[in-house]
């Protein structure tokens, strides 16, 4: 059994939705219960890669996708026949398809969720911060199986890895939205920072803030993106009668960790940006994502 860690960077504003909402969004994006916290299903991202697999392999036969999921959702295809055995192992064949005595069955990757690592939130010097919170970071060192923990934030302060050259810093106070929070340098987010930088870059790595839990999930809770969309009457050209929702977006620069385990040695790799999500057509849901070495 082998595991991979992978950090996902949300490109343009992300919608994986969790149903009609009760509050004052219509369209809510999905949440885990026990934080409230923004997180991407893993079934969410096995679809969006099985879908592009295989779409790659239709391409490549000339044939339609509808084609290939139709013989690998029902196991209609030779052994010989290696790139559909592949996705075959990669994503699993359920359903009428998995039959016993067939070489193949569940999937082969175990796709997990990805939680929230780095959410950004307005800042009045620098354009955003990027936060994270002690839980989030503790959760991360844990997935990676580093032996390393991050104490707690007090209340009213962030801690950096140096306010020499933090691009959000005015005379080491921090303004995220309408809170001001005095910042302290602390060593202790060192190779958290070191992990993560590679992935965002230089110039992000020096917005990287971490606040305490409790003010990370007012963040997370109340500073995502909503837009308010409406459909028109194309007889009148005036918006049509209850036509008018709110839709929750997780933002552009948040950043996931997720993590792939295989049962058996396979050639498969995610591909360096994809879309996840819905509102593909409005340019919605692209993401980056990269391999953690550790």
């Amino acid at each position: 059994m082998r595991k991979e860690h992978y950090l996902l960077k949300v490109l343009t504003p992300l919608h994986i939705g969790a149903g009609q909402g009760l509050g004052h969004v219509d369209l809510p994006i999905v949440r885990e219960a026990h934080t409230n916290f923004p997180y991407i299903p893993g079934t969410s991202l096995k679809g969006a890669l099985r879908n592009l697999e295989i779409n790659q392999v239709a391409r490549a036969r000339g044939e339609k996708p509808s084609q290939v999921e139709e013989r690998l959702t029902k196991n209609k295809f030779d052994q010989k026949e290696e790139d559909i055995l592949r996705l075959a192992k990669i994503f699993g064949v359920a359903g009428e398809g998995a039959k016993e005595g067939k070489e193949v069955g569940a999937g082969k990757v175990l796709f997990s969720d990805a939680f929230i690592v780095l959410f950004p939130v307005k800042s009045a010097k620098g354009i955003f911060s990027l936060t994270t919170c002690p839980y989030v970071i503790n959760r991360f060192f844990e997935l990676l199986g580093i032996d390393q923990r991050v104490k707690d934030v007090p209340e009213g302060k962030v801690k950096v890895l140096s306010t020499k050259d933090h691009k959000n810093l005015i005379n080491n106070k921090l303004l995220l939205e309408e809170f001001v929070f005095g910042a302290e340098e602390s060593e202790e987010l060192k190779k958290f920072v070191e992990l993560v930088g590679v992935f965002v870059g230089e110039e992000n790595k020096r917005r990287i803030v971490c606040v305490n839990d409790t003010d990370f999930m007012d963040f997370v809770s109340n500073y995502t993106e909503v837009q308010t969309h409406i459909k028109i009457d194309l007889d009148t050209g005036t918006v049509k009668e209850g036509a008018l929702w709110t839709e929750e977006y997780v933002p552009a620069e948040s950043v996931f960790a997720f993590s792939l385990v295989f049962l058996e040695e396979l050639d498969f790799t995610p591909p360096t940006t994809f879309h996840l999500g819905g509102d593909i057509t409005t340019g919605k849901g692209f993401v980056k994502v990269q391999r953690l070495e550790v």
